[in-house]
């Protein structure tokens, strides 16, 4: 119970990050959609057929799996992270650049797709949303410690960093909760659209 409380301190602690990264996330995908409806011609509907339907009618645990460490491994922790461990306003940047990408992709979906989705898009863009905040805690930390840790002001370079590592190992579960659920729901959903 107390590992567990501390997981929550550390999130409740970045609350504001938190709720602005969320709604520059879901904002933008949003506006994207929104935008797109004026901008964009529909594409002519054939019914829903999965990408890859061999993969659907797959093992379904060996399917989630494939799914979770991919959200998880490539989509999280490459492209979102990562970069911002380096520039902090480059996991911004690519979450941004996500968002784009799926207004875009829901955009041309029928709405009984969009509402089948939903709870994936949830899940999964709250996964990233974590992802985007422990990467910019921990790019933050390095270049303008003051800002992330306000009351540690004589705190160095080093001690920040290595401060901002551990918070980003509890955010790391944060994400690593959410994009498990969001990969179960995900296999669901693509089994029953293939039955």
């Amino acid at each position: 119970m107390n590992r567990f409380s501390s997981l929550l301190s550390v999130i409740y602690a970045r609350g504001k990050l938190l709720a602005a990264m969320n709604a520059t996330f879901f904002g933008c995908v949003l506006i994207v959609v929104l935008v797109s409806e004026y901008l964009l011609q529909p594409l002519p509907y054939e019914g829903f057929r999965p990408p890859f339907p061999e993969i659907v009618s797959a093992d379904l645990p060996l399917m989630f799996l494939s799914i979770f460490l991919c959200n998880l491994a490539v989509s999280a922790i490459v492209v979102v992270s990562v970069p911002g461990f380096v520039f902090f306003p480059l996991s911004t940047g690519f979450l941004l650049y996500r968002a784009t990408i799926w207004g875009l992709l829901l955009h041309y979906q029928p709405n009984w797709v969009l509402l089948l989705a939903l709870p994936t898009l949830v899940f999964e863009g709250e996964g990233y949303v974590f992802a985007a905040v422990g990467g910019s805690i921990v790019g933050i930390s390095w270049l303008r410690p003051k800002w992330i840790f306000t009351n540690d002001m004589n705190s160095s370079r080093v001690a920040a960093l290595r401060k901002a590592l551990k918070e980003y190992s509890t955010v790391l579960f944060f994400v690593a909760v959410f994009l498990l659920v969001a990969a179960a729901i995900e296999t669901l959903t693509l089994k029953m659209l293939v039955i």
